[in-house]
């Protein structure tokens, strides 16, 4: 029972007490008359607590209270006759209320980046199968913001609902009208406004923009957390708790104390989990890969590597040697496979911003791709490389932490971590390989795949189940669930 339905009950209880009075006008009914008066002031409560509530309710509960007060004050003649306007009154409100239920809710999803669709996708699916719901997906415009050759920061229109899965869908933003349709929900995933400097959404979705036309404004987190000190997530909820978000997708209990210490209400967060680890969960049951990847594999031991946008960027030269060591190291041994990973958007970014390294990165991919048992990688989606490969050698990026729902090893070939800055019960990074520590290196790790001594495993899967809520693959499920819960909880 919904708080709609049950509020329905309480009125029409209350109108079996309003008759019990009319029945008994002789006796003493100021028993019953208290009852009633609890009653309403129950409803009135909720009236008072509602995200929105239709006006003629608040002002009818006000009536119906003091004619029930007034009923205990005096008992005339003109007594059957207010409990018939009071019976008149409550069935006035159970009809509002029932009127005020919508039949079907509209919920809009706008994600920006084709490659991050998987954050919004399985609430997307629930949704679409909820007969009670109108969904609509409408990719959002972006701008890549990069730097030229002149200092000056270029803005490049971008649009990618083009690049969707074929499966979903889309509404062309130009013709959708946000104010016709009204969204009882609109699902995002940036939060940055006009604060982003990689990429930002046009203005006209901006989240306080969007706000304007929905009561329930969520943001879902694209990345999955954990992987930086803890500090990097108190100033990460600190600029969300400046936004105007209805409610908040915090992948864990952890998570969500980190967003409350940082100043986002507490009843704003829902630990439910990460639809893009839904995603990943999808993949991996489906088990499939197509035939590129296992002819140009086989027999092979096959490591996938991934970089984040500023890894080349923050390391320079120092991370071409690194990449150019492992490449030259999968190139001679053809015992090993190489599935190479950059950010999207990296070669970009080195240009713009570390241009002295453009030259040697692009020709280091560019033969690469020459090679045997080397492929540079930059289709939308890693999960095929998650599939084919045997383990992961990455930085702190959130495929860190989904990569360990595989069970396979990972090793972190990122700068030195300190203990000191993370916490075992936000995310036990440590319990992953990492160079530099235990005198582990590439060539340690690599050992350790081939020989199959995963000495970590255990610790892994322990991590895994204490950053992220509903690692079953049930998170898109529980935030549709909530998120109607809300809306036919909280809109009178």
């Amino acid at each position: 029972m919904n708080e709609k339905q049950r509020i329905i009950e309480i009125l029409k209880t209350s109108i079996e007490g309003i008759s019990y009075i009319i029945k008994n006008l002789n006796t003493d009914y100021e028993f019953m008359s208290e009852i009633c008066i609890q009653a309403i002031n129950t409803v009135k409560n909720s009236f008072e607590n509602a995200k929105k509530c239709d006006g003629r309710l608040y002002n009818l509960s006000n009536s119906i209270l003091e004619k029930l007060k007034d009923l205990n004050k005096t008992k005339d003649t003109d007594t059957l006759y207010d409990c018939q306007e009071i019976i008149n009154m409550i069935n006035d409100m159970i009809d509002i209320i029932n009127k005020n239920i919508k039949e079907k809710y509209n919920i809009v999803f706008m994600p920006y980046n084709a490659s991050m669709w998987n954050s919004l996708e399985s609430i997307w699916k629930e949704a679409k199968e909820d007969e009670n719901c109108n969904c609509y997906v409408v990719p959002i415009p972006y701008y890549k913001l990069i730097y030229n050759r002149n200092g000056n920061m270029d803005a490049i229109f971008t649009y990618e609902g083009d690049m969707l899965p074929k499966y979903v869908p889309i509404t062309d933003y130009k013709t959708f009208d946000l104010e016709k349709i009204s969204p009882d929900v609109i699902y995002i995933h940036n939060q940055y406004d006009e604060y982003n400097n990689a990429t930002r959404v046009d203005s006209n979705y901006f989240s306080y923009n969007l706000k304007k036309y929905t009561d329930m404004l969520v943001y879902v987190t694209y990345g999955i957390l954990g992987t930086y000190p803890i500090s990097f997530y108190k100033d990460f909820y600190s600029f969300i708790g400046t936004r105007e978000f209805d409610k908040v997708v915090v992948q864990s209990h952890a998570f969500a104390d980190i967003a409350e210490y940082s100043g986002v209400a507490r009843e704003k967060l829902l630990p439910l989990g990460s639809p893009k680890f839904d995603a990943l969960v999808s993949s991996l049951k489906s088990n499939t890969t197509n035939d590129y990847y296992k002819n140009k594999f086989k027999g092979k031991k096959v490591f996938l590597w991934t970089t984040n946008l500023m890894k080349v960027i923050n390391g320079r030269d120092k991370v071409l040697d690194e990449v150019e060591e492992v490449f030259n190291k999968i190139r001679n041994d053809l015992n090993y496979g190489l599935i190479y990973r950059p950010h999207p958007l990296e070669l970009s970014y080195v240009k713009s911003r570390a241009p002295e390294c453009y030259k040697r990165y692009k020709e280091l991919l560019s033969s690469a791709k020459n090679t045997e048992n080397i492929i540079i990688d930059n289709s939308p989606s890693y999960y095929e490389a998650f599939q084919i490969s045997d383990a992961l050698i990455t930085d702190r990026s959130s495929v860190l932490i989904e990569y360990m729902a595989t069970g396979k090893p990972v090793l972190i070939y990122d700068i030195e971590l300190n203990r000191e800055y993370y916490h075992e019960k936000v995310f036990d990074i440590f319990s992953n390989y990492i160079v530099g520590e235990d005198e582990m290196t590439v060539d340690k790790f690599i050992d350790l795949v081939v020989n199959k001594k995963d000495y970590k495993k255990d610790n892994r899967i322990n991590a895994l189940n204490t950053v992220l809520s509903n690692i079953d693959g049930s998170c898109g499920e529980q935030v549709h669930k909530h998120i109607k819960q809300c809306i036919e909880n909280n809109y009178f």
